[in-house]
Parts: structure tokens; C-alpha cells; sequence
């Protein structure tokens, strides 16, 4: 079986969101986010993510090094050209 099909062939079997700030999005555990964000992401990126993905690390909990390097990179470029929009408020200072 080929990591590709491993990854598709994993159920959504507990509580897991897309790893994208914000959203709740849940995917599959082998699964790093859901498919919108996954391709907002650089190819770079994404290449580097799969390549450091190893088939069962959702499962046992201990994914590698390398692969939670990477995912630190991505979301440190998810801030930096995706920022979270400011809450807004009324002149009394009220969220909205």
C-alpha cells in the first residue's frame, strides 16, 4: 500500500481539526487539514509535510522530528501571510 492510499483509507475516527488557525474543519487523523487550506498552502510546503509524514504516526501519537518541524514552518506561514482579522468594535468598545 502506498502512503497515498494509507492516508485515504483512514477514517475519520476521532476528534481532529484541519491544523489551519481558525478553522474546525475535522479531518481524518492521517490527514493534515482539509482540503481548501491544504492547498493554500506552498507547494513547498506541502511537499515537505508529506515527506515527513510516517503512515500511523496519528495513531501512535509520535510523530517525527522532522515532521512537527515542518508543521511549526507552516504555521508560522500561515501567520505571517494569512494574519487572523482584528475583532471590530462600536465606539462603546462592543464586539461584534
Amino acid at each position: 500500500m502506498t502512503k497515498a492510499d494509507y492516508v485515504r483509507s483512514q477514517p475519520q475516527n476521532r476528534d481532529h481539526h484541519c491544523h489551519w488557525p481558525g478553522c474546525t474543519k475535522q479531518v481524518p487523523p492521517a490527514m493534515w487539514g482539509c482540503k481548501p487550506h491544504w492547498f493554500q498552502l506552498p507547494p513547498q510546503l506541502q511537499r515537505r509535510i508529506w515527506r515527513c509524514y510516517v503512515p500511523g504516526q496519528e495513531i501512535t501519537g509520535r510523530p517525527s522530528a522532522e515532521y512537527v518541524a515542518v508543521a511549526r514552518e507552516a504555521q508560522a506561514w500561515i501567520l505571517a501571510n494569512h494574519p487572523p482579522a482584528a475583532p471590530t468594535g462600536d465606539l462603546f468598545g462592543e464586539r461584534h
